[in-house]
């Protein structure tokens, strides 16, 4: 049993796994990425600290700043190199005269200047003063590409990468100046004048080394090419001449070729770090001793904090994984669970997984379904649909011996003799389900659907079912008649199961209508006739319903022919003065009156009350200015398309709703039909010179103040202003298409004061109307040329 529960339960554990490794992989993987990257980090940083000369730098900052800064804007304000570096073209010769004149002009005679580049931001390229023309400096492309503000006129240390072959490369180390005026949108310079200065000054004026902190018992020593130490005249320390003997001793028969490195060895008992570095062109070595301990101290505490952090983060990932590892499974297993209990021709023991176990029963779906629709076609199956349908539609011309047969040959489980019914099943929201599923899928729930509900009843009741025109499924059933009352408990019973059921596995809603009891299969027409008509009072109990004659008794032997008159008027009366909570009380009253009333008389009550409401939009239409415009037919069509009451009663309390917030549209559409009124007289009459705001409010019989503050309201400018734009555009329409004079313009829109219209020109077109002519002139010559 426990190992059947863990071979149940594979997939879960395998969930376990991945997301456990999920999370832990990448998090090991990067601690140990991490340590390493930080230990070599740690000591590129202490080997670049002492390979670069940047204690050089600082003391002689003030000195080269002043320097380099002169010369940086005395070539930044050169026309020629300017235009360099902001054409938009580079043309190759003017580029390398010109960096031809700056070696001999200010490489010359500035010997601490190491190079100069000429960036074009246009053309993304720079240019350069060494050799190569288009030397690759990466470390500057890495700057421009970094996205960052770049400081102007400030010093800005790095290194340059020369290529040596075979995957070697040389640093040279420069302090490296910017001058720009512009930057683009990424927040690079649109060109700029790149200045850098050689270290080799620096090591030349070299003569303190008192950055070194002596708490630390660090030791900075120069050295000349044969080793010996550059100012001896400087006092001297205990480490001296060990940390001379110990370079002198690793470095004995190499080349300067080897430039750059470090080791470690022990000096007066004590393990040191010595890094070297060679200068190039000064031809001196920088070597710097440090205690290894205190190089590695911080290293040691890195490690530390990183197996903790794994640690912890192990336990939260062992904890994560189980959360997550059984949510995601939550929905498998129900979905095992749930075919396990039903399906019983699979052993789940005897599958990889759940997921091959789900995928076995799918397939084991799709052969039932193929099969069932090999069965539906076969002879046997052909003939015992037939046999079904003509025993619905007419019992009584079936004889025992036809029944005999049948149920011989055709495998029909059921009794002539014994009573029976007939239970009408039909799919909630037909039309949407035939939308969503094509015809496979249709095929495959009804399928479902028969196959659910026999499964169920067949417990308790011989049962067979038929689908009968695409429209319901027709379950028949031999009944022991002897306890009713238990029978039809039962029976709602089993249908609520089903129901349940369906609506798990399908998401789709049934109604059931249950016919009364037949003595015998025989007289089944009866029953299934009576139960068909009245399994149309869905409309009134709604979707999921089970039906019987008894349940809609009372709706039946109602004789009342509609809902009452003065629930009506009230509903007009609250429709009309816009009162809209109380035509949705009324409203509501209504409805409950009509799912009192029999099938018939509930459909006449919804097509009275339509035409009630049609009656009255009639009448509210012919008092208002602008008609409300809806479509009753359409309406109509929609309501008696739906397949219960309470869908009709929305619809109409949504019509209701677009009545009263209509009305309440009312006093905007008079403004909308005043102020278009106004833009209408002025469109026909502007060349009046009379035209103004009285002379439009006098037409219109209503205040000038009230006109205007409408207009304002309607069209968010004034009255005169859209008369002058009126004028104006007829003006510039004139002015472009014909020959007229300004005069005669003039008296064609109206306006008597030439000056005023000048003025009102000019403002609107930033030209005066000679100039609008001499313009449009200009173009149509451009046009012909």
């Amino acid at each position: 049993m426990r190992t059947k529960t863990k071979k149940q339960r594979s997939y879960l554990r395998k969930i376990y796994l991945w997301i456990t490794l999920a999370i832990l992989l990448p998090l090991i993987l990067f601690a140990i990425i991490a340590f390493f990257q930080v230990e070599k980090a740690v000591l590129d940083n202490e080997y670049e600290a002492n390979k670069k000369i940047l204690y050089q730098v600082k003391y002689n900052i003030n000195m080269m700043d002043d320097m380099i800064v002169n010369s940086v804007l005395s070539m930044y304000y050169n026309p020629e190199i300017s235009s360099l570096i902001y054409n938009n073209q580079v043309d190759y010769a003017d580029t390398l005269n010109e960096l031809n004149k700056i070696k001999t002009s200010v490489l010359n005679i500035n010997p601490f200047i190491h190079s100069i580049y000429l960036y074009n931001g246009a053309t993304k390229t720079y240019f350069t003063t060494r050799d190569d023309l288009l030397f690759k400096d990466k470390d500057f492309e890495t700057l421009l590409q970094s996205k960052q503000e770049l400081p102007k006129l400030k010093p800005l240390p790095r290194k340059i990468e020369y290529s040596k072959g075979n995957d070697k490369k040389r640093y040279e180390n420069v302090v490296t100046y910017l001058m720009y005026d512009f930057k683009d949108a990424s927040n690079q310079p649109d060109g700029a004048l790149v200045v850098n200065a050689s270290t080799e000054w620096l090591l030349n004026n070299i003569k303190d080394i008192n950055m070194v902190d002596e708490k630390r018992q660090d030791k900075i020593i120069i050295l000349d090419n044969k080793g010996e130490i550059i100012g001896n005249n400087l006092e001297k320390d205990e480490l001296q001449d060990p940390l001379k003997a110990i370079y002198q001793k690793h470095h004995s028969g190499l080349t300067s070729s080897d430039n750059t490195g470090y080791y470690t060895d022990y000096m007066n008992g004590k393990k040191y770090l010595i890094t070297y570095t060679y200068v190039e062109r000064m031809n001196w070595t920088l070597v710097k001793a440090q205690l290894y301990d205190e190089v590695f101290q911080k290293i040691n505490t890195l490690k530390y904090t990183l197996i903790a952090i794994i640690v912890v983060f192990m336990l939260i990932a062992f904890v994560a994984s189980i959360f997550i590892s059984r949510k995601i499974y939550k929905p498998i297993g129900n979905l095992v669970k749930q075919v396990v209990s039903n399906v019983t021709e699979i052993d789940h023991s005897h599958s990889k997984d759940e997921i091959s176990y789900l995928n076995k029963a799918y397939q084991l779906s799709i052969d039932q379904l193929k099969q069932y629709k090999l069965d539906k076609q076969s002879d046997r199956e052909i003939l015992k649909t037939y046999f079904l349908r003509k025993l619905l539609a007419d019992s009584h011309s079936v004889t025992k011996d036809e029944f005999v047969k049948v149920t011989s040959e055709s495998g029909v489980c059921l009794s002539q003799y014994e009573p029976g019914l007939v239970c009408i099943v039909k799919i909630d929201d037909r039309s949407q389900f035939e939308q969503m599923y094509g015809h496979f899928d249709r095929d495959l729930c009804i399928y479902g659907i028969i196959n659910i509900s026999i499964e169920i009843l067949s417990e308790f009741f011989r049962i067979e079912a038929v689908e009968i025109k695409n429209d319901h499924i027709a379950f028949i059933l031999n009944i022991d008649d002897s306890d009713k009352e238990t029978n039809a408990s039962e029976l709602t019973r089993l249908w609520e199961i089903s129901q349940s059921h369906i609506s798990q596995y399908f998401r789709l809603s049934i109604s059931i209508f249950v016919s009364d009891i037949c003595e015998s299969l025989h007289d089944l027409t009866d029953m299934y006739s009576v139960a068909l008509n009245n399994s149309v009072y869905r409309l009134i109990f709604g979707k999921s319903c089970i039906l019987t004659n008894q349940i809609i008794q009372s709706n039946t032997n109602n004789s009342q022919l509609g809902y009452s008159a003065s629930l009506e008027k009230k509903l007009v009366d609250s429709l009309k003065s816009g009162n809209a909570l109380y035509a949705e009380e009324t409203l509501n009253k209504i409805f409950d009156e009509i799912t009192k009333l029999n099938y018939n008389n509930v459909l006449m009550s919804v097509m009275n009350l339509v035409n009630t409401l049609k009656e009255m939009t009639d009448e509210i239409n012919r008092i208002r200015l602008e008609p409300l415009h809806i479509n009753f037919n359409l309406l109509s069509q929609q309501l008696f398309s739906m397949e219960t009451l309470e869908e009709q009663q929305e619809k109409i309390l949504h019509l209701c709703e677009n009545i009263v917030s209509s009305a309440e549209r009312t006093e905007n559409d008079k403004h909308a039909i005043i102020a278009g009124t106004v833009i209408e007289l002025i469109q026909a009459d502007y060349a009046n010179p009379a035209m103004c705001l009285q002379y439009v409010s006098d037409k219109l019989n209503i205040s000038s103040k009230q006109v205007s503050k409408i207009f304002n309201n309607q069209c968010a400018r004034s009255v005169a202003d859209y008369l002058n734009d009126v004028r104006l555009e007829k003006a510039a329409d004139w002015l472009q298409n014909s020959n007229r004079s300004i005069k005669e313009i003039l008296q064609k829109i109206g306006v008597e004061n030439e000056s005023y219209f000048y003025k009102l020109f000019k403002k609107k077109y930033g030209v005066t109307p000679k100039e609008y002519v001499l313009n449009k002139n200009v173009k149509e010559t451009r046009q012909l040329n």
